[in-house]
């Protein structure tokens, strides 16, 4: 037999048999394998009974050939596991250790073969007497039920994988041929895509131990290629295709030099489960380095600061971190080992994964932004209150399949609200992730940052989940950018929220640390700090205007305790005064987190992070209902706002709007730069809701009205000081949509055409765009498109296989198939939405009966809606087969940015009424239908008159909003047609919204009319 070791690095091996041929010639032949997995495994199991035994008695007969003959098997139970689970080398490390109920089940499937190979594997069940039936069929099911959710302690993957996996793996020699027929009609019309990534697990699982064939047919291939692209490529991409995959995969991994997953595993051994080493290893971050002092500060890793450089030479001795002495503070980074280590068998816990759940977890999901970097270890579940979820069939996944499965089916916004409960022991503040390979920490972050067009206010149209508990706030940071988004809940609640995220623990564990300030603050504005001739903590004092930092803060660990228990009782207070009539008390504290958030931005800006806050409000009627709430919030963003400024050191609002004679005398001297007389904003904001952008004149308003409270001195012109500029924009704007479709191809290095010719790039761009107004905007906004609708849908086009050397118009249709349902065409009723959106994203056209089950509507609601979406050309119709199929499309035929000159054909023969005399062009199609299928004698008019084709004029426009079932499709084809001056009109109104800024405050004599422009307003 071959040796432990030899096994353990053994390699997953799935690979694609001969679609068509003869699967196989040897080994176990299991077909009809659908997505559920308490569908097959069973069957497998049962096949794979004999075998099981056979190589069980082998390991009994190794140990005593007497055993099989006497029955008594006492000894065998405990060398198999430490053989295969290693169970006696954990027990020796910690005598304290629990088994999961997992590995509970794992332990019982293999007691319960030994049994069975010992007592009934020579007999047959009619031989038997009528207790030994029972006892047989008993084990049968416990032999066969083992990690579906359905065995012995409702165990779920990894119970297959420290059960018959792990068997099979460390005692069969080599591996046996098992030949998987993969069901093409029910992986295709899967809905819940959580369920197929557990099954694609499970064959994953099964690939470290047998040699898996998969037999698919081409088109499912190409299905499981788009929607399961990591797992595709990590089994079945590599072997087939020369190029290589972006991602490093465990076999990858396996063959690099110098680093082994056994090696790495082993290593781990030599770490308590408990360790305080573990928990440091997992909080370096991956191609970069923490200073120790950093360490120290992490109330993530816990340990204390005494040990931490202990700590790191037990990890470097390992050869876990490499530690860096060259500079003034030491600091310690994770070698290849370290990291293999850590991305392979450290879960989120800082508990350790076992290589066999470890090759099925990693291979699975790899993560797909690989050169996002980010102050902080991603966690999917940052407070440990979010439930693992259920899988379809109804059993609940263990911590081993819940990162493989988890929630993959959840919407952007699904995901953000359920935020769990604090009083349920989940934080108050936690680090934004997200439900998919997609939607992960990262893309989340992408996704609610794209509101974000300018540096100053933006308003973004979004339609939002309510928080479960609108206490919570979201945290995140990457390359620089930090994103904060709380849920309105008044004004003080508000305040409380963001002061409570920008300084929360996980904040200055891993943004505000040390090594970004110094020790002693010595480091922030270091060249300022030799030019003033000022010890750093004036000008953190006198300079930033940073409240609560005396002499006695001026050391990093003492200003920490001092903000964190300012921040503390600031938001106790918060809790004691929301709904208080204590009007002085509410001041004082308004006062305080005002100064807070300012201290915070200040802060935050002299590190170079940049910060962004977007408050969601799922309900802006209740503003425009309530005006009491209207003019708290509008106060809110009159006050907060302009707080967040900053002149080279200086607090802008402390040199422009401050009159308390006590807080001008603490200030530095300051000089204004004729070439620079404006002022830098330290944060920016995003308020999303819906139908927020109709709150733009009223913020104005209420922040033009500082510029009225400016000092008297500075209105006078006795006294200098630079002009601040704070522009409001909407960000759903074409200007705003065409910005970010252009920077992600151009992140992606992907073109906008084929051609290199600028005037060919305009078009393409515009016509990209144009798509998504179409498909994103509504009746009464045809013009505007949510932006983080459309970061998603560049998110997804970005992983998407299709995606070369440019963007296409069927990518883009691709990356909006992924998002809801319900955020295409949202004028049009939900069961059409979910219609179009199956065939957008089915590989292959579609029938009726396959349209109405994997859209999850009814028969009727099909026939309500085919015909209508059919009239506008966005589906197709083809035959196969003597039957009607359909194809989804967002582009129709008719529309001028369109290359194609004809429609897809006639949605409907039997009632379709075009004759010969009219052109068949988009106002015939659709006409016909509304004649043929409604009630509308005007549209019988217009159609008879010959007003042909539809064109978006005032006349047509109201003969659409007349009708709804019309005035739906309005901004469908307003997209199309709006001509290049309403297009210009509208990037005009974006240009002058930026010229129309509000400045607060006066600009110098010396400054020509020509000098003062905007700068602040720039697009980020």
């Amino acid at each position: 037999m071959t040796s432990s070791h030899d096994k353990q690095d053994r390699n997953l091996n799935i690979r694609k048999a001969t679609p068509g041929g003869s699967p196989s010639t040897s080994g176990i032949v299991v077909s009809d394998i659908s997505p559920r997995i308490t569908e097959w495994i069973p069957q497998l199991l049962d096949e794979l009974l004999p075998s099981s035994l056979d190589t069980i008695r082998k390991f009994i007969a190794d140990i005593d050939p007497q055993i099989l003959t006497h029955g008594r098997y006492g000894s065998v139970l405990p060398a198999l596991q430490d053989k295969t689970l290693w169970f006696g080398q954990r027990k020796s490390q910690d005598s304290t250790q629990v088994w999961s109920d997992s590995e509970a089940e794992a332990v019982d499937y293999q007691n319960s073969l030994v049994e069975f190979a010992c007592k009934y594997a020579e007999s047959t069940k009619d031989d038997l007497s009528t207790y030994h039936q029972g006892r047989y069929e008993t084990l049968k099911q416990l032999l066969t039920d083992v990690g579906t959710g359905k065995g012995s302690m409702n165990g779920g993957l990894e119970a297959l994988a420290k059960g018959p996996v792990a068997l099979h793996h460390e005692l069969d020699d080599t591996p046996q041929p098992i030949t998987l027929l993969l069901d093409g009609q029910s992986w295709t019309n899967l809905t819940d895509r959580s369920t197929g990534v557990r099954a694609l697990a499970a064959i994953a699982v099964l690939g470290s131990a047998f040699d898996v064939r998969l037999v698919i047919s081409p088109s499912l291939e190409k299905h499981l290629r788009r929607r399961y692209p990591k797992w595709y490529d990590a089994h079945l991409g590599l072997t087939e295709s020369p190029d290589k995959s972006p991602h490093e995969t465990v076999i990858e991994a396996d063959q690099s030099p110098g680093a082994s997953r056994q090696q790495a595993w082993e290593v781990l051994q030599e770490l308590p489960e408990e360790s305080g080493r573990l928990r440091l290893l997992g909080n370096l971050p991956a191609g970069g380095s923490r200073d120790y002092r950093d360490l120290k500060q992490d109330d993530e890793i816990n340990v204390k600061p005494g040990t931490v450089g202990r700590y790191v030479l037990d990890l470097e001795e390992l050869g876990l971190v490499s530690i860096d002495r060259s500079g003034r503070y030491n600091s310690t980074s994770l070698t290849p080992l370290g990291q293999l280590a850590v991305e392979e068998f450290l879960a989120d816990d800082y508990q350790l994964i076992h290589p066999t759940q470890a090759t099925f977890e990693t291979a699975l999901t790899p993560t797909p932004q690989s050169d996002a970097g980010t102050v902080y270890r991603a966690q999917w579940d940052t407070g440990g209150g979010r439930e693992t979820p259920s899988t379809a069939d109804g059993t609940a996944n263990d911590t081993a399949d819940s990162t493989a499965t988890m929630t993959a089916t959840s919407s952007a916004e699904e995901w953000l609200s359920t935020t769990g409960s604090p009083t349920q022991g989940d934080d108050y503040v936690q680090w934004l992730d997200g439900p998919s390979e997609v939607l992960d920490a990262w893309g989340m972050h992408e996704r609610y940052l794209a509101g974000r067009q300018t540096r100053g206010v933006n308003l973004v149209d979004d339609r939002l989940d309510k928080f479960d508990d609108g206490r919570v706030t979201y945290l995140s940071c990457f390359h620089d950018d930090l994103l904060v988004v709380p849920q309105w809940g008044g004004p003080l609640s508000t305040l409380g929220r963001i002061a409570g995220a920008l300084l929360s623990d996980k904040a200055l564990s891993k943004i505000l640390t040390p090594s970004q300030f110094g020790n002693e603050f010595e480091d922030i504005d270091d060249a300022v700090v030799e030019q003033l001739d000022q010890k750093a903590g004036d000008i953190i004092r006198w300079g930033h205007q940073i409240g609560w930092f005396s002499e006695d803060e001026e050391h990093y660990s003492g200003w920490k305790d001092r903000i964190q228990t300012v921040r503390n009782l600031c938001l106790q207070k918060v809790g004691e005064l929301t709904n208080s009539d204590d009007i002085e008390a509410r001041k004082e504290l308004f006062r305080d987190l005002q100064g807070l958030i300012a201290s915070a931005t200040q802060l935050y800006y002299a590190i170079g992070v940049d910060v962004t806050i977007n408050v969601r409000m799922p309900d802006t009627g209740m503003l425009i209902r309530d005006d009491k709430r209207l003019n708290d919030f509008l106060d809110f963003a009159r006050y907060t706002v302009p707080k967040q400024s900053v002149y080279g050191i200086h607090s802008g609002y402390r040199m422009l709007l401050e009159e308390r004679e006590q807080k001008l005398k603490m200030r530095l001297p300051y000089d204004i730069d004729e070439d620079d007389p404006t002022m830098h904003l330290t944060a920016s904001w995003v308020f999303s809701g819906p139908t927020m952008t109709d709150l733009k004149p009223q913020i104005e308003t209420a922040i033009r009205r500082e510029a009225s409270e400016i000092r008297e001195a500075i209105a006078e012109g006795t006294e200098a000081a630079p002009v601040m500029e704070i522009p409001v924009q909407i960000a759903n704007t074409y200007t705003s949509i065409r910005n970010l479709v252009e920077e992600y191809a151009t992140t992606k290095e992907y073109n906008v055409s084929h051609q290199g010719d600028i005037h060919e790039r305009e078009d393409d761009l515009e016509r990209l765009v144009r798509l998504f107004l179409r498909v994103l905007g509504t009746e009464d906004r045809p013009h505007r498109a949510c932006p983080h609708d459309v970061a998603e849908a560049m998110l997804y086009i970005a992983q998407s296989t299709q995606s070369f050397d440019f963007i296409s118009v069927s990518d883009i249709s691709y990356g909006l198939s992924q998002l809801p349902a319900d955020r295409l065409l949202p004028e049009l009723p939900p069961t059409a939405t979910k219609l179009l959106k199956t065939l957008l994203y089915a590989s292959e056209p579609l029938g009726r009966s396959d349209i109405i089950e994997q859209a999850g509507i009814s028969g009727s609601s099909y026939d309500r809606y085919i015909n209508e979406l059919a009239a506008w050309d966005i589906i197709e119709p083809t035959e196969s087969g003597g039957r009607r199929r359909w194809k989804g499309h967002l582009e129709p035929w008719w529309s001028p940015q369109s290359n194609r000159g004809e429609p897809f054909g006639d949605p409907d023969p039997d009632t379709q009424i075009i004759t010969a005399e009219f052109p068949r062009d988009i106002g015939s199609r659709v006409i016909c239908h509304y004649i043929t299928h409604y009630d509308f004698p005007e549209l019988e008019e217009v159609y008879m008159s010959g007003m042909c084709p539809i064109h978006p004029e005032d006349d047509l426009k109201a003969l659409f909003s007349a009708h709804r079932r019309l005035s739906r499709w309005w901004a469908f084809l307003w997209g199309a047609y709006a001509d290049r001056d309403e297009i210009r009109e509208a990037e005009a109104a974006t240009s002058a919204d930026k010229e129309r800024a509000i400045t607060i405050g006066r600009w110098p004599e010396s400054l020509d009319e020509s000098q003062r422009t905007i700068v602040e307003s720039s697009s980020v």
